[in-house]
């Protein structure tokens, strides 16, 4: 492309529209002098930054999981539904929560939540997103999960801890294993999101896979795995960089 545009007003001054020369009025002034390496360097970063402002744009319109478990023989947790709205999820504002689930064995106490967090940048790389105050990729006991927000060092913890609780006990499920073998329907129950704590502003804005996988730590038996596409968008950001930005849109 930079040894293009370096070659174009003498191409443009040589040739006319019909395969003729163009001798251009007098008084125009035409230069073939090339462009140098750090004209080049400059057009190539043009280039890149223009690309990728208009990828920044995309996010994901619709809630999409899937399923990843791979041990069949061991499931004990199978997920048939989910929905989460509004996407892009925004902070702070109502998340409204859908799914079905099966309990198909039961679950006994040690087994564990890991949780695999990556976030999709403007530039086609994948980051991955460390445990930090219990968001984020951690590995977290299952059993007791809700009681652990619940008890948080944060208030916004321990709010979405109390809010869980509460939606769980209302369709019979409690915070503490064995959890028996069971149906679970949960249908448009609305938790409040806060504004995030500043110690987690390593979650910013933009695209992010999450997988769960329930597993017996001890043995590395699979329980089950859940993995869905979120956007997470505050209402007012602060710093936000075009460069960690959003990459991709899926709405199927």
């Amino acid at each position: 492309m930079a040894q293009w545009l370096a070659r174009w007003p003498l191409t443009a001054r040589r040739m006319g529209s019909r395969g003729r020369e163009f001798k251009p009025r007098p008084g125009w002034r035409w230069t073939s002098k090339k462009v140098d390496s750090s004209d080049r360097m400059f057009l190539r970063a043009c280039i890149v930054v223009c690309a990728s402002l208009c990828l920044a744009q995309a996010e994901f319109t619709q809630f999409q999981w899937r399923s990843c478990t791979t041990d069949k023989v061991n499931q004990k947790l199978k997920v048939y539904s989910a929905s989460a709205r509004p996407m892009p999820v925004l902070t702070p504002g109502n998340l409204h929560l859908s799914f079905s689930a099966e309990v198909l064995q039961q679950i006994e106490p040690g087994t564990v939540l890991s949780f695999n967090m990556t976030r999709h940048t403007a530039l086609g790389h994948d980051v991955h997103i460390p445990c930090v105050g219990g968001i984020g990729s951690c590995v977290l006991d299952g059993c007791s999960i809700v009681d652990t927000l619940v008890n948080g060092t944060r208030e916004g913890q321990r709010d979405l801890g109390r809010q869980l609780k509460k939606m769980f006990e209302s369709v019979g499920i409690f915070s503490s294993c064995p959890i028996a073998v069971q149906n679970v329907t949960i249908t448009d129950y609305v938790i409040h999101i806060g504004d995030l704590d500043p110690a987690l502003n390593v979650i910013a804005d933009g695209d992010y896979t999450i997988q769960t996988t329930v597993q017996q730590p001890s043995t590395g038996v699979q329980y089950g795995c859940f993995e869905f596409d979120a956007t997470l968008k505050r209402k007012e950001t602060h710093g936000q960089g075009w460069l960690l930005g959003r990459r991709r849109r899926r709405s199927d």
